[in-house]
Protein backbone atom coordinates (compact mmCIF):
# COMPACT_ATOMS: atom_id res chain seq x y z
CA UNK A 1 0.00 0.00 0.00
CA UNK A 2 0.61 3.81 -0.19
CA UNK A 3 2.25 5.58 2.16
CA UNK A 4 0.23 8.85 3.17
CA UNK A 5 1.69 12.20 3.22
CA UNK A 6 2.63 12.31 6.98
CA UNK A 7 4.23 8.32 6.96
CA UNK A 8 6.59 9.62 4.05
CA UNK A 9 7.89 12.82 5.32
CA UNK A 10 8.38 10.13 8.17
CA UNK A 11 10.03 7.63 5.66
CA UNK A 12 13.56 7.92 5.66
CA UNK A 13 14.38 5.41 3.24
CA UNK A 14 12.87 3.63 -0.36
CA UNK A 15 9.31 3.72 -0.40
CA UNK A 16 8.02 0.24 -2.09
CA UNK A 17 6.92 0.37 -5.29
CA UNK A 18 4.43 -2.82 -4.73
CA UNK A 19 0.89 -2.56 -4.45
CA UNK A 20 1.39 1.51 -5.59
CA UNK A 21 -1.41 2.14 -8.46
CA UNK A 22 1.29 3.58 -11.38
CA UNK A 23 -0.28 5.25 -14.89
CA UNK A 24 2.54 5.19 -17.67
CA UNK A 25 1.66 6.76 -20.58
CA UNK A 26 2.79 5.73 -24.04
CA UNK A 27 3.44 2.13 -22.60
CA UNK A 28 3.68 0.02 -25.58
CA UNK A 29 7.35 0.72 -27.10
CA UNK A 30 11.16 2.14 -25.63
CA UNK A 31 10.68 3.70 -22.26
CA UNK A 32 7.36 2.95 -21.82
CA UNK A 33 7.23 -0.51 -22.05
CA UNK A 34 10.69 -0.92 -20.04
CA UNK A 35 9.13 0.71 -17.40
CA UNK A 36 5.81 -0.67 -17.33
CA UNK A 37 7.76 -4.19 -17.25
CA UNK A 38 10.05 -3.15 -14.39
CA UNK A 39 7.35 -1.80 -12.31
CA UNK A 40 5.26 -4.74 -12.28
CA UNK A 41 8.72 -7.55 -11.85
CA UNK A 42 8.56 -4.96 -8.85
CA UNK A 43 4.90 -5.67 -7.81
CA UNK A 44 3.26 -2.55 -8.98
CA UNK A 45 -0.37 -2.12 -10.26
CA UNK A 46 0.38 -0.64 -14.10
CA UNK A 47 -1.58 0.70 -16.21
CA UNK A 48 -0.37 1.12 -19.77
CA UNK A 49 -2.12 3.49 -21.71
CA UNK A 50 -1.17 4.53 -25.55
CA UNK A 51 -3.08 5.53 -28.45
CA UNK A 52 -2.83 2.40 -31.01
CA UNK A 53 -5.29 0.19 -29.21
CA UNK A 54 -4.46 -2.68 -31.57
CA UNK A 55 -0.85 -2.27 -30.62
CA UNK A 56 -1.57 -2.04 -26.88
CA UNK A 57 -3.60 -5.09 -26.92
CA UNK A 58 -0.39 -7.03 -28.58
CA UNK A 59 1.76 -5.66 -25.97
CA UNK A 60 -0.68 -6.42 -22.98
CA UNK A 61 -0.93 -9.55 -24.39
CA UNK A 62 3.13 -10.10 -24.05
CA UNK A 63 3.28 -8.44 -20.96
CA UNK A 64 2.06 -10.43 -17.80
CA UNK A 65 -0.18 -8.17 -15.13
CA UNK A 66 -0.59 -5.01 -17.38
CA UNK A 67 -3.75 -3.65 -17.40
CA UNK A 68 -4.37 -1.62 -20.66
CA UNK A 69 -6.25 1.83 -21.29
CA UNK A 70 -6.50 2.88 -24.72
CA UNK A 71 -5.67 6.73 -24.65
CA UNK A 72 -4.72 9.02 -27.40
CA UNK A 73 -2.85 12.34 -25.05
CA UNK A 74 -3.84 14.59 -27.13
CA UNK A 75 -7.04 14.09 -26.55
CA UNK A 76 -8.87 16.05 -23.67
CA UNK A 77 -11.57 13.39 -23.71
CA UNK A 78 -9.30 10.18 -23.73
CA UNK A 79 -7.33 11.76 -20.75
CA UNK A 80 -10.40 12.50 -18.98
CA UNK A 81 -11.42 8.90 -19.58
CA UNK A 82 -8.13 7.38 -18.40
CA UNK A 83 -7.99 8.91 -15.39
CA UNK A 84 -11.57 8.48 -14.31
CA UNK A 85 -11.01 5.07 -15.58
CA UNK A 86 -8.65 4.34 -13.19
CA UNK A 87 -10.07 5.71 -10.47
CA UNK A 88 -13.36 3.97 -11.04
CA UNK A 89 -11.53 0.64 -10.74
CA UNK A 90 -8.68 0.94 -8.33
CA UNK A 91 -10.25 3.75 -6.14
CA UNK A 92 -6.50 5.80 -6.21
CA UNK A 93 -3.70 6.65 -8.12
CA UNK A 94 -0.27 7.04 -6.60
CA UNK A 95 1.48 7.85 -9.38
CA UNK A 96 1.88 9.43 -13.17
CA UNK A 97 4.58 8.55 -15.45
CA UNK A 98 4.00 11.26 -17.83
CA UNK A 99 6.17 9.37 -20.57
CA UNK A 100 4.03 9.77 -23.77
CA UNK A 101 5.45 12.18 -26.17
CA UNK A 102 7.15 12.36 -29.80
CA UNK A 103 10.22 13.84 -31.27
CA UNK A 104 11.53 15.86 -34.46
CA UNK A 105 14.64 16.44 -35.61
CA UNK A 106 15.42 19.05 -38.41
CA UNK A 107 15.90 22.84 -38.80
CA UNK A 108 12.99 25.14 -37.46
CA UNK A 109 12.11 26.11 -41.43
CA UNK A 110 11.95 23.00 -42.49
CA UNK A 111 9.01 22.34 -40.24
CA UNK A 112 5.43 21.85 -41.37
CA UNK A 113 2.72 23.74 -38.59
CA UNK A 114 1.71 20.35 -38.17
CA UNK A 115 4.52 19.22 -36.61
CA UNK A 116 4.98 22.10 -34.50
CA UNK A 117 1.30 21.23 -33.35
CA UNK A 118 2.00 17.68 -32.85
CA UNK A 119 5.37 18.41 -30.70
CA UNK A 120 3.67 20.91 -28.36
CA UNK A 121 0.25 19.22 -27.95
CA UNK A 122 1.99 15.23 -27.05
CA UNK A 123 4.88 16.92 -25.02
CA UNK A 124 3.51 19.63 -23.21
CA UNK A 125 -0.32 19.79 -23.28
CA UNK A 126 -0.91 16.52 -22.86
CA UNK A 127 1.21 16.22 -19.86
CA UNK A 128 0.49 19.27 -18.01
CA UNK A 129 -3.54 18.02 -18.54
CA UNK A 130 -2.75 14.64 -17.50
CA UNK A 131 -0.96 16.07 -14.09
CA UNK A 132 -3.65 19.06 -13.92
CA UNK A 133 -6.87 15.80 -14.36
CA UNK A 134 -4.18 13.67 -11.27
CA UNK A 135 -3.80 16.14 -8.28
CA UNK A 136 -7.10 16.82 -7.02
CA UNK A 137 -7.09 13.25 -5.70
CA UNK A 138 -3.31 13.49 -5.05
CA UNK A 139 -4.22 16.50 -3.05
CA UNK A 140 -7.19 15.14 -1.29
CA UNK A 141 -5.06 12.37 -0.12
CA UNK A 142 -1.95 14.08 0.79
CA UNK A 143 -0.13 11.48 -1.19
CA UNK A 144 1.09 11.23 -4.79
CA UNK A 145 4.29 10.98 -7.25
CA UNK A 146 4.45 12.20 -10.44
CA UNK A 147 7.29 11.62 -12.89
CA UNK A 148 8.02 13.09 -16.02
CA UNK A 149 9.96 11.48 -18.79
CA UNK A 150 11.90 14.95 -19.90
CA UNK A 151 15.44 14.86 -22.20
CA UNK A 152 18.93 16.08 -21.45
CA UNK A 153 17.46 18.25 -24.34
CA UNK A 154 15.13 20.21 -22.07
CA UNK A 155 18.65 21.39 -20.45
CA UNK A 156 20.62 22.68 -23.45
CA UNK A 157 19.04 23.19 -26.97
CA UNK A 158 20.67 22.93 -29.84
CA UNK A 159 20.05 22.11 -33.70
CA UNK A 160 18.60 19.95 -35.49
CA UNK A 161 16.23 19.41 -32.40
CA UNK A 162 15.31 22.96 -31.16
CA UNK A 163 11.84 22.87 -31.56
CA UNK A 164 11.66 19.27 -29.84
CA UNK A 165 13.71 21.26 -27.14
CA UNK A 166 11.52 23.93 -27.00
CA UNK A 167 9.29 21.63 -25.47
CA UNK A 168 11.37 19.58 -22.96
CA UNK A 169 12.21 23.25 -21.71
CA UNK A 170 8.65 23.96 -20.73
CA UNK A 171 8.70 20.40 -19.19
CA UNK A 172 11.21 21.95 -16.96
CA UNK A 173 9.53 25.01 -16.53
CA UNK A 174 6.26 23.53 -15.61
CA UNK A 175 7.74 20.78 -12.66
CA UNK A 176 10.04 23.95 -11.69
CA UNK A 177 7.05 25.91 -10.41
CA UNK A 178 4.80 22.86 -9.99
CA UNK A 179 7.37 21.70 -7.48
CA UNK A 180 6.63 25.07 -5.22
CA UNK A 181 2.84 24.60 -5.18
CA UNK A 182 2.92 21.02 -4.39
CA UNK A 183 6.02 19.60 -2.51
CA UNK A 184 4.54 20.82 0.64
CA UNK A 185 0.97 19.32 0.33
CA UNK A 186 2.74 15.84 -0.08
CA UNK A 187 3.11 15.31 -4.09
CA UNK A 188 6.36 14.56 -5.64
CA UNK A 189 7.14 15.40 -8.46
CA UNK A 190 10.69 14.26 -10.60
CA UNK A 191 12.06 14.15 -14.17
CA UNK A 192 13.88 11.60 -15.89
CA UNK A 193 16.26 13.41 -18.16
CA UNK A 194 18.02 11.28 -20.63
CA UNK A 195 20.26 11.47 -23.52
CA UNK A 196 19.80 9.35 -26.71
CA UNK A 197 18.15 6.16 -26.27
CA UNK A 198 18.40 2.91 -28.20
CA UNK A 199 14.94 3.07 -29.25
CA UNK A 200 12.96 3.54 -32.78
CA UNK A 201 12.93 7.43 -31.85
CA UNK A 202 14.59 8.61 -35.15
CA UNK A 203 12.33 6.62 -37.25
CA UNK A 204 9.39 7.90 -35.54
CA UNK A 205 10.95 11.58 -35.52
CA UNK A 206 10.32 11.45 -39.07
CA UNK A 207 7.11 10.74 -39.53
CA UNK A 208 7.19 6.54 -39.37
CA UNK A 209 5.76 4.80 -36.51
CA UNK A 210 7.86 1.17 -36.39
CA UNK A 211 6.21 -1.73 -34.31
CA UNK A 212 8.96 -2.50 -31.55
CA UNK A 213 11.81 -4.40 -33.13
CA UNK A 214 10.65 -3.57 -36.42
CA UNK A 215 12.94 -5.69 -38.39
CA UNK A 216 12.89 -2.78 -41.31
CA UNK A 217 14.37 -0.27 -38.63
CA UNK A 218 17.68 -0.04 -36.87
CA UNK A 219 17.61 1.07 -33.24
CA UNK A 220 19.44 4.79 -32.88
CA UNK A 221 21.99 4.88 -31.23
CA UNK A 222 22.01 5.46 -27.19
CA UNK A 223 21.86 3.97 -23.89
CA UNK A 224 19.56 1.39 -22.90
CA UNK A 225 15.69 1.90 -22.98
CA UNK A 226 15.69 -0.24 -19.26
CA UNK A 227 18.63 2.61 -18.15
CA UNK A 228 15.69 4.78 -18.56
CA UNK A 229 13.43 2.57 -17.12
CA UNK A 230 15.33 1.87 -13.64
CA UNK A 231 15.91 6.09 -13.45
CA UNK A 232 12.15 5.68 -13.31
CA UNK A 233 11.22 3.52 -10.84
CA UNK A 234 14.20 4.69 -8.34
CA UNK A 235 12.54 8.20 -8.36
CA UNK A 236 9.53 6.56 -7.29
CA UNK A 237 10.65 5.01 -4.49
CA UNK A 238 12.51 8.72 -3.44
CA UNK A 239 10.17 10.34 -0.75
CA UNK A 240 11.45 13.32 -2.12
CA UNK A 241 11.46 15.38 -5.80
CA UNK A 242 14.15 14.28 -7.83
CA UNK A 243 15.87 15.32 -10.99
CA UNK A 244 17.59 12.44 -12.58
CA UNK A 245 20.18 12.50 -15.70
CA UNK A 246 20.22 9.37 -17.81
CA UNK A 247 23.66 8.59 -18.04
CA UNK A 248 24.76 10.37 -15.22
CA UNK A 249 26.86 12.56 -16.68
CA UNK A 250 23.97 14.12 -19.19
CA UNK A 251 23.86 16.13 -16.03
CA UNK A 252 26.55 18.37 -17.26
CA UNK A 253 24.70 19.51 -19.84
CA UNK A 254 23.53 21.77 -17.51
CA UNK A 255 26.74 23.49 -16.97
CA UNK A 256 26.16 24.89 -20.70
CA UNK A 257 23.67 27.35 -19.48
CA UNK A 258 26.55 28.85 -17.59
CA UNK A 259 28.81 31.86 -19.09
CA UNK A 260 31.12 31.54 -20.83
CA UNK A 261 30.46 27.71 -21.75
CA UNK A 262 26.95 29.41 -23.02
CA UNK A 263 28.55 31.82 -25.37
CA UNK A 264 31.30 29.09 -26.50
CA UNK A 265 28.58 26.98 -27.11
CA UNK A 266 26.42 29.39 -29.40
CA UNK A 267 29.90 29.68 -31.71
CA UNK A 268 30.06 26.32 -31.91
CA UNK A 269 26.57 25.30 -32.74
CA UNK A 270 26.07 28.15 -34.77
CA UNK A 271 28.74 26.82 -37.00
CA UNK A 272 27.45 23.38 -37.41
CA UNK A 273 23.83 23.77 -37.52
CA UNK A 274 23.55 22.70 -41.43
CA UNK A 275 25.98 19.90 -40.59
CA UNK A 276 24.69 18.60 -38.00
CA UNK A 277 20.64 18.33 -39.25
CA UNK A 278 22.41 16.76 -42.69
CA UNK A 279 24.48 14.16 -40.02
CA UNK A 280 20.73 13.51 -38.31
CA UNK A 281 19.04 12.94 -42.03
CA UNK A 282 21.83 10.77 -42.97
CA UNK A 283 21.75 8.84 -39.26
CA UNK A 284 17.98 8.06 -40.24
CA UNK A 285 17.84 6.97 -43.51
CA UNK A 286 20.79 4.34 -42.09
CA UNK A 287 18.32 3.41 -39.65
CA UNK A 288 14.78 3.16 -41.86
CA UNK A 289 15.40 1.82 -45.28
CA UNK A 290 12.04 4.02 -46.57
CA UNK A 291 11.44 7.36 -46.90
CA UNK A 292 9.39 8.37 -44.25
CA UNK A 293 7.58 10.69 -45.94
CA UNK A 294 6.28 8.07 -47.66
CA UNK A 295 2.90 6.26 -47.11
CA UNK A 296 4.62 3.24 -45.56
CA UNK A 297 3.58 3.23 -42.14
CA UNK A 298 4.58 0.75 -39.20
CA UNK A 299 1.59 -0.06 -36.24
CA UNK A 300 2.68 1.52 -32.86
CA UNK A 301 2.49 4.25 -30.40
CA UNK A 302 4.88 7.16 -30.25
CA UNK A 303 6.65 7.03 -27.01
CA UNK A 304 9.56 8.88 -25.83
Amino acid sequence: MALSGQEHDMHLGPIPVEGRVIIVTGATSGIGRATAERLLRHGAVVVGCARDEQRLTHVAAEVPGLEPQRCDVTSSKDRAALIDGVLARHGRIDALVNNAGVGWEGLVEEMETGDVEKLVNTNVTALIDLTRLVLPHMLERGDGHIVMTSSSAGWFSFPPLTVYSATKFAVEGFVEGLRREVSRRGIVVSTVNPGPVATEWLARSQGLQPAEHDSEVRRNPGVPPEWVATAIERSLRRPYSRTAGVPRVMGLARLLQVQPLRMAADVAFGLTAGPLSNFAKKLTADTTPVDPREELQHHSSASN
